[in-house]
């Protein structure tokens, strides 16, 4: 947030704000989320799925399983990462114009309504609103797009697909053997459970240590800015002729300046740097145990701390590719 000081500035001239602009630019912020989530799914990626298919239909899935051609392993990293850094997705089983399964995957961001009612004796979805994105360019090098929505919902025990544009309303509603649907064929995706609910982010904790170390780092740069750069001050001017004598010369800023006057520099202690620093250093150690199992700290940890951690870390992923892999076997 801006200071009163930057307030003061913009009002007497600093109409383009750049004194917090300078101020911004000397933030940082830490890649703490970024790291972790190269290190989880680096972790996802050296497991080998036990894929059994035994239906000669759905073999192919193996090799091309995705709208866009990819195998169920690639699926499957796609999900976990989904899930660690939303918390959820889902997956929409579909077919080609050859009649060819696949899953479509949507975010979380992307699944903007559902609802569950009793069918059967049992749970299952009766609406889902799925939002998507379609190329809407009249350029061949542009890349507007337009937001469908495609609502799936059970009507008479039967499934109607419908997508709307805005404008219209277009009839999307898939058949088996010339037959509708009794169910809807969409998969939601948890990371301790794969129920439609809403649940936590894996590393929300994380991310919010990670902004508020960006917001201090905002102050600490600042004041070692000020630190190296201490503001000159001068006393004894009358306002007489001698004053026009003032002038500075030399690499290194020797001042030339009139009789009876004193210069100085204002430098600022320092106090509040280092207290701000151990903010910073708190915000980082929380996020360490939230799950920022990759950033290095300079406090010594005993071995058993540290299993403790990692196998914190290793419970978490364990839920999140438990529940991928029952998401992709139930779809």
């Amino acid at each position: 947030a801006k200071s009163a000081g930057m307030i003061e500035a913009e009002k007497q001239g600093d109409t383009t704000g750049e004194i917090y602009k300078a101020y911004l630019s000397r933030a940082q912020y830490p890649l703490w989320v970024q790291d972790s989530l190269r290190t989880m799914i680096g972790l996802v990626s050296k497991l080998e799925p036990n894929i059994v298919i035994e239906s000669s239909l759905l073999k192919g899935l193996i090799d091309n399983a995705t709208n866009d051609g990819f195998g169920l392993k690639q699926l499957f990293i796609r999900i976990c990462l989904e899930l660690l850094e939303y918390g959820r997705c889902g997956l929409m089983v579909d077919v080609d114009d050859q009649s060819v399964p696949y899953f479509a995957l949507y975010d979380a961001l992307s699944i903007i309504n559902w609802k569950e009612n009793s069918i059967g004796g049992r749970k299952d979805l009766k609406l889902l609103v799925l939002e998507e994105q379609f190329d809407n360019s009249e350029d061949e090098f542009g890349h507007d797009t337009k937001t469908v929505h495609r609502v799936l919902s059970m009507i008479d025990g039967a499934l109607v697909v419908r997508l709307f544009d805005g404008s219209t309303d277009e009839d999307k509603t898939p058949t088996l053997g010339g037959n509708q649907l009794s169910f809807t064929p969409f998969v939601f995706c948890g990371t301790t459970n794969n129920s439609p609910d809403v649940g936590t982010v894996p590393l929300l904790t994380m991310a919010k240590a990670a902004l508020k170390h960006y917001q201090l780092s905002a102050d600490y740069f600042q004041s070692l800015h000020h630190t190296a750069h201490p503001q000159p001050w001068i006393n004894g001017l009358d306002g007489g002729e001698d004053d026009d004598d003032i002038s500075v010369t030399g690499v290194m800023a020797v001042w030339s300046l009139p009789k009876e006057s004193q210069c100085g520099y204002l430098e600022i202690s320092g106090n509040g740097i280092e207290l701000t620093k151990q903010e910073m250093d708190s915000q980082k150690n929380a996020a360490l145990e939230a799950g920022a199992k990759v950033v290095d700290t300079n406090t010594q940890e005993s071995g058993e701390a540290r299993r403790a951690r990692q196998d914190d870390q290793h419970a978490s992923l364990h839920s999140i590719v438990m529940c991928a892999a029952a998401a992709i076997e139930q779809a």
